[in-house]
């Protein structure tokens, strides 16, 4: 497992459900953040690319997602959320909506990684 992938979602079946598929499906290193602040402290790592959720409980995930893009490390968003509420500087970023067909969810990544 050489690539490693951040998971940030708040619903903890959720991300272990993800966390299973990096790890089976994508042969990649899952890293599950519950809240923008462990989110923000993974995002330090070494990172190949993200899932994620955008409403946490303890906030939003668009602050993560332009220090992800300032690094570099692709990510996509995985959300219940209306794709309209995404700020203009990142709604070019690939946006799934839940619930996301699973093909979808790993061709997603696998373009990425």
């Amino acid at each position: 497992m050489g690539k490693h992938v951040l998971i940030v979602e708040d619903d903890e079946l959720v991300a272990d459900h993800l966390a299973a598929l990096v790890r089976d499906q994508l042969d990649c290193m899952p890293f599950i953040a519950g809240n923008t602040g462990e989110a923000m402290a993974l995002a330090a790592e070494r990172l190949d690319f993200s899932f994620l959720d955008i409403k946490l409980s303890d906030g939003l995930t668009f602050p993560l997602a332009q220090h992800l893009r300032a690094r570099g490390v692709p990510f996509v968003f995985v959300s219940a959320t209306d794709p309209a509420k995404v700020p203009p500087d990142l709604s070019a970023a690939p946006f799934l909506r839940k619930p996301v067909p699973l093909p979808r969810l790993l061709a997603v990544a696998r373009a990425h990684l």
